[in-house]
C-alpha cells in the first residue's frame, strides 16, 4: 500500500518548521555555550564553596573606598608583568600563621579580596587564612572569580612597575589559553 501524494508534502512542510525552530531557539544556546574559563570559574566555586566569589564588576564597586585590601596570590613573575592596581603580591604557598602574622592588622574591618590566575590558588590560600582573618577581624573574604584571566578579559585596568598596561602573564602554556585577548598575553614585565 503506497501513501497518498499529500502526506509526502505535509511531511515535508511538518520536518522543515521543526528544523526552522530548532534553529531559532536551540542555535542561540548553541552559540553561548560556557568557555573554557568559565568553566574552570564554575570548578573552583564547587571545590571552594566556602569562598564566596565575585565578579569583575562587583570587585570593581568594592575596590577604592579604603575598605578592601587585594591580594594577588601568583609569583613576583606574573605579578610583574601585572597586577590589579594596589594589590599586595603574597606566596600562593604561604602559610596561614606567615600571612596572618603579615596582614592580619591591615584587614581589621575590611574585606579580603583574593585573586591569582584563574581562581584556584587564590580560592586555597582564601580556604586556609580564613578562620584567622574572622579572628583578626575582617569584614569579609572573598575571591575574584575567574582572576587575573576574567578581570582582563573584561579590559579592566591593571598595571606594572612603570603604569597602566595591558599585558597579563599567562601562568604557563596551558592555563594561558584561558585568556581571551590572547595578543595581550606576556611572560615577561615590561614586554
Amino acid at each position: 500500500m503506497s501513501h497518498s501524494p499529500t502526506y509526502r508534502p505535509q511531511l515535508g512542510l511538518a520536518l522543515a518548521a521543526a528544523l526552522a525552530l530548532l534553529a531559532a531557539y536551540a542555535a542561540p544556546a548553541w552559540t553561548d555555550a560556557a568557555s573554557p574559563l568559565d568553566a574552570t570559574i564554575a570548578d573552583v566555586a564547587r571545590k571552594w564553596p566556602d569562598i564566596k566569589q565575585v565578579s569583575g564588576e562587583e570587585l570593581a564597586a568594592m575596590t577604592g573606598n579604603g575598605k578592601t585590601v587585594v591580594f594577588d596570590v601568583r609569583t613576583p613573575e606574573e605579578y610583574a608583568v601585572s597586577h590589579l592596581d594596589g594589590a599586595i603580591n603574597v606566596d600562593p604557598g604561604l602559610t596561614a600563621s606567615a600571612f596572618l602574622t603579615q596582614h592580619a592588622d591591615a584587614i581589621k574591618d575590611k574585606i579580603a579580596v583574593f585573586y591569582c590566575s584563574v581562581g584556584v590558588r587564590s580560592s586555597k590560600l582564601a580556604q586556609r587564612v580564613t578562620p584567622g582573618l574572622k579572628a583578626a577581624g575582617a569584614a569579609g573574604i572573598v575571591n575574584l572569580a575567574g582572576g587575573i584571566f576574567y578581570w582582563h578579559g573584561e579590559s579592566r585596568p591593571l598595571v606594572d612597575a612603570k603604569g597602566p598596561t595591558d599585558l597579563v602573564h599567562g601562568y604557563d602554556a596551558s592555563w594561558g589559553k584561558l585568556v581571551k585577548r590572547q595578543d595581550k598575553v606576556s611572560g615577561e614585565a615590561g614586554k
